[in-house]
């Protein structure tokens, strides 16, 4: 069966760019399925996204589909004929739906009966009356945020389109694609090339086509030349470029000719922290930025041109004029936030809402101040530095800077903070309060600093719990999933001897203690329904790092299960170790054995009564769960595999010598506590009979 390459290539306005990727991504995903369901063979389909296009090139696409065997089946053929032996209106309408005479029909034998079918092979369609509707299905059905439409039409897009290109073998298929016919025709680059339409040949040969009207529609193809010419031109100025992966992937979404150019900005200006700068040269102006090698910031910024100009040094000088007054407007802010002190701006936090029910940030640092210092004291820090941090770490918010550049929020609280004369711990721990930002991000590196942002986190979590807001599958504004595992990760990554059941029943308690909140539940529920929601969201995470869920479920079903999560992360690494040790099934084996016992037995826990201890192995086994028990209680959780392990012996020779369920009803009842005991102290290290082989 002949085959070749297809090429589509769609062109529209200016696409937005944090969309571009995902579209082109979404639109290669689709077509391919769609092709699959109508059954036209290809090898692979390669998707390319400029600002102005999307293009797919689907490679050896079969030029017909096979040939269609279709199957139908029919009512039952004692339905499908009356008495007389005439069709029957079911029989009728089936043969009727296939096109058929009822006599054409054939029979299917099965073991509840005789059924009419209809079976028939056609040959299969030619890809080319299929792949319009095909290509259209699949970029109509991309999930779009706000699609628009243009002109007269209703087709819808993203932004509106201009062209529609398809080709096969290097021949144009005639079709429509949204709502435009196609040609073999494209645009170039807007500004470099000639304004004039050029021809498509070979989709073997787009991306060299494009090139030679100044387009590179690669997108990993233009992101390596942005990184290169970033790194040579940092090189000429002698600096290193710091590139965020998200900006270079906006800045290759933006162009479709990359060159990178270099400006310069008052050196003045360095006397504003440099996380200003660069949030203004970021965020606004999309530059990327110079560090010496000491690390700290130069005046020089990078920037990349959708156009090769033949006067780049015009173009650098707008950019430089541009970028002037937006650092000028960041060092009036810096200057005009000095004139009042954090601690000032506390009352002014009143008139900033938290949350409707939760009240305003002001009432938040109080709580999160009290729950700093309570950490801190379990700790054995300083709860005063705590307190201190915890009550101005939301200060900034007023600051004008802050609500010019939001994502300098608790980094201008720490600047600030030095400036009023706040002690370096203080003012440490509110520039890490916010830390961390992003699932698997940077953790504040100072024991205040850690104590202040679990106290943050804990705070909004308990809050919305206690008002009935917690977060569900498709809802998570306050990001709560987030903000549990981020204090859960300072907790373990930084060793932290914290119970956060213990914190989470102090924040509680001062909700409880605020008139104001009017809190859904008591303290106690509140407490365990905040504690059970972050150990899920704990059990979900060690999951994803590759711990088996049955040893995570075996020790929280244990009574060595702690909400020290430093404690708790050493003993799963404990029985995850023990998990693969040569001992572990037949201590499994055993746990599992007593536990399905006991299953059967409504008997509660009894003492042993050692008078009547009739066999060895029952004196034996009892003196060992014993000496034991003991062992156990001056030794570390790691330690208490390898007394499991010893006494396991003991536990095979005490089922192969001694019959627990005993006619004897009193000598049975006292084997049941024997087994009780044994429980009792395989739960004491974790629930074996939850591990799997």
């Amino acid at each position: 069966m002949h085959s070749a390459d297809l090429l589509v290539e769609i062109g529209t306005e200016e696409l937005p760019p944090r969309l571009l990727m995902s579209t082109a991504q979404a639109f290669a995903t689709r077509l391919g399925k769609a092709l699959d369901d109508a059954h036209l063979a290809n090898d692979e389909i390669s998707y390319y996204a400029t600002p102005r296009r999307l293009a797919l090139v689907v490679r050896n696409l079969a030029e017909t589909q096979p040939e269609q065997h279709d199957v139908r089946h029919g009512p039952a053929v004692s339905a499908s004929f009356g008495q007389d032996g005439q069709p029957t209106k079911a029989a009728l309408g089936f043969a009727r739906s296939c096109g058929v005479d009822v006599s054409e029909l054939g029979r299917l034998e099965t073991d509840k009966g005789q059924w009419l079918q209809y079976e028939a092979t056609r040959p299969g369609e030619p890809m080319t009356t299929l792949i319009g509707d095909i290509i259209n299905g699949a970029i109509t059905g991309i999930s779009i945020e706000r699609a628009m439409r243009w002109g007269s039409a209703r087709t819808e897009f993203i932004r509106p389109v201009h062209w529609a290109a398809l080709l096969y073998d290097g021949n144009t298929i005639e079709a429509r694609i949204l709502d435009l016919p196609t040609s073999d025709q494209s645009f170039g680059h807007r500004f470099m090339d000639s304004g004039t339409t050029f021809t498509l040949g070979q989709a073997s040969s787009y991306l060299e086509t494009l090139r030679s009207h100044y387009v590179i529609a690669d997108p990993a193809e233009r992101r390596s030349m942005i990184e290169h010419q970033l790194g040579q031109l940092a090189i000429e100025h002698g600096g290193n470029v710091v590139i965020d992966p998200a900006l270079l992937d906006e800045v290759t979404a933006l162009v479709e000719w990359p060159v990178t150019l270099a400006g310069r900005f008052d050196p003045d200006f360095l006397t504003v922290p440099q996380e200003v700068l660069v949030s203004a040269m970021k965020k606004h102006q999309r530059y990327f930025h110079l560090q010496s090698d000491d690390g700290g910031l130069m005046p020089v910024f990078l920037f990349v041109a959708n156009i090769a100009s033949t006067h780049p040094e015009a173009v650098v000088a707008g950019n430089e004029r541009v970028i002037s007054p937006r650092l000028a407007d960041a060092r009036f802010f810096f200057q005009q936030d000095q004139r009042l002190s954090l601690a000032s701006r506390l009352d002014n936090l009143q008139k900033v809402v938290f949350q409707s029910e939760l009240g305003s940030y002001e009432a938040k640092v109080r709580r999160v101040s009290d729950l700093s210092a309570h950490a801190a004291r379990a700790l054995g820090q300083n709860p005063e530095d705590a307190q201190r941090a915890g009550l101005l770490c939301k200060c900034d918010l007023v600051t004008d800077m802050v609500d010019e550049f939001p994502d300098l929020q608790g980094i201008m609280g720490g600047y600030y903070a030095t400036l009023d004369g706040e002690n370096e711990v203080v003012s440490r721990a509110i520039t890490e309060h916010y830390l961390p930002v992003q699932s698997g991000g940077d953790l504040p590196a100072s024991a205040i600093g850690a104590c202040v942002s679990i106290a943050d986190k804990l705070d909004t979590l308990v809050g919305l719990f206690g008002i009935g807001q917690p977060p569900t599958g498709s809802r998570d504004p306050f990001a709560l999933r987030r903000q549990a595992l981020g204090a859960m990760r300072i907790c373990i990554e930084h060793k932290l001897d914290l119970d956060i059941q213990d914190l989470v029943n102090r924040a509680a308690e001062v909700y409880a203690s605020d008139e104001r909140i009017k809190l859904k539940q008591d303290p106690n529920s509140l407490v365990d329904a905040v504690v059970d929601y972050m150990i899920e969201r704990l059990e979900v995470a060690y999951t994803d790092r590759g711990l088996p869920v049955e040893v995570f479920r075996a020790l929280r079903r244990g009574d060595s299960f702690t909400t020290d999560l430093h404690a708790l992360d050493g003993r799963l690494v404990a029985l995850q170790s023990f998990h693969t040790h040569e001992s572990a099934p037949a201590v499994v084996a055993g746990n599992k054995r007593v536990t399905n016992i006991l299953r059967d037995s409504a008997l509660e826990a009894p003492e042993i009564d050692k008078q009547m201890l009739s066999e060895p192995a029952e004196h034996t086994l009892v003196k060992e769960i014993e000496r034991v028990s003991d062992l156990m209680n001056a030794s570390t959780y790691d330690q208490s595999f390898d007394l499991i392990a010893e006494i396991q012996p003991v536990i095979d020779e005490y089922f192969e010598a001694v019959m627990v369920m005993s006619d004897d009803v009193k000598t049975r009842n006292n084997r049941l506590a024997t087994l009780h005991q044994l429980r009792s102290l395989y739960l004491s290290v974790a629930d074996f009979a939850a591990l799997q082989w």
